[in-house]
């Protein structure tokens, strides 16, 4: 039994690092916030397009994923808002676009079919305004594609496009 508990600690040293370090406001910070919010859209019943942030300043984003895990909800692909809030100041984020499906089935048959489309990822600089909302939008293609943030309220970019394939 002793041996047990002498090896559960390096198996579990092992795998906690494993685990990154999430972002998190930082502590003591009153300043004013903003909101950065994932998107993605069904493409059918069983593939959604997803973009989202992966780091907030080399940070793990604690934001859940834009696509709900298909577990007990059936064969489809279903679709939530997700966000972060981040100080009002300048960050440096990692988005990605990306295909996803309800289940590895049906991964395997998009891949077999040539129906996947090309992954995006990149960073981006991004000087939010105080109370200002953004969104991370994106564009998949075959060949090539592209991700970027842009003001939920006028539509417009406000960071460059990460683009692959090119």
């Amino acid at each position: 039994m002793k041996a047990l508990q002498l090896l559960a600690l390096p198996i579990c040293v092992l795998f906690s690092n494993c685990v990154g370090t999430s972002y998190q406001i930082p502590v003591g910070y009153t300043g004013p916030l903003a909101t950065l919010k994932n998107s993605g859209s069904a493409v059918s019943p069983v593939r959604a397009e997803i973009f989202n942030v992966n780091k907030i300043d080399g940070l793990y984003s604690n934001a859940k994923s834009p696509m709900a895990t298909p577990y007990g909800g059936g064969p489809f692909v279903k679709l939530r808002e997700s966000y972060s809030e981040i100080p009002a100041k300048k960050v440096i984020v990692n988005i990605v676009g990306h295909d996803v499906y309800a289940a590895d089935g049906m991964a395997l048959l998009g891949k077999i079919s040539g129906a996947e489309r090309k992954p995006v990822s990149g960073d981006v600089e991004l000087n939010p305004k105080p109370k200002g909302v953004y969104v991370v939008r994106g564009e998949l293609g075959k060949r090539s594609s592209s991700v970027w943030i842009e003001d939920a309220a006028t539509g417009k970019p406000v960071t460059r496009k990460v683009v692959s394939g090119e």
